[in-house]
């Protein structure tokens, strides 16, 4: 990436947070492969975040919300990558809360129910042990999925 100077990297980051949410810790790994001094990185955030550009609390939110509606992924998935953005734990928290219990379990129980119709198993046993590792790998929580796999299976 090519080196640019502290006010173009500014004015490139205005533009690139204007049309979608980015993280404290996006911002910064892109100010890195700005090559801008480390000495600036801190006073450009902060221009940034009194502009209201970046924002990690609305970041986290949509985030939350996209990957849960869209992606169909779980509360734990979700949760990890929003940590390798090192948001804080609380704003994780407050994230996380928006997406409805009722919503979370209607996501899991759709996507279980296309994945059975999918998938090959010998026994009950198998069936409920390939749909659990399809849930898992998703991001949802062991006990919400366990219980909704075993509703499906005794509703077949």
């Amino acid at each position: 990436m090519k080196q640019l100077t502290p006010e173009k990297a500014l004015e490139q980051l205005q533009k690139r947070c204007s049309l979608c949410e980015k993280c404290t810790y996006d911002v910064q790994q892109k100010l890195i492969g700005y090559k801008i001094e480390t000495s600036k990185i801190a006073e450009i955030i902060q221009k940034l975040q009194i502009a209201g550009f970046v924002d990690d609390e609305r970041f986290a939110c949509a985030f939350a919300r996209t990957k849960h509606k869209i992606s169909k992924w779980g509360k734990q998935k979700i949760e990890y990558q929003l940590r390798t953005k090192q948001i804080p734990e609380a704003i994780i928290t407050k994230a996380l809360n928006e997406i409805a219990d009722e919503s979370y379990k209607e996501t899991i129980a759709a996507e279980l129910t296309k994945k059975m119709k999918n998938t090959k198993a010998k026994s009950q046993s198998e069936l409920t042990a390939k749909l659990l590792q399809f849930a898992l790998s998703r991001g949802y929580d062991y006990s919400v999925s366990y219980e909704i796999i075993k509703n499906i299976i005794n509703k077949k």
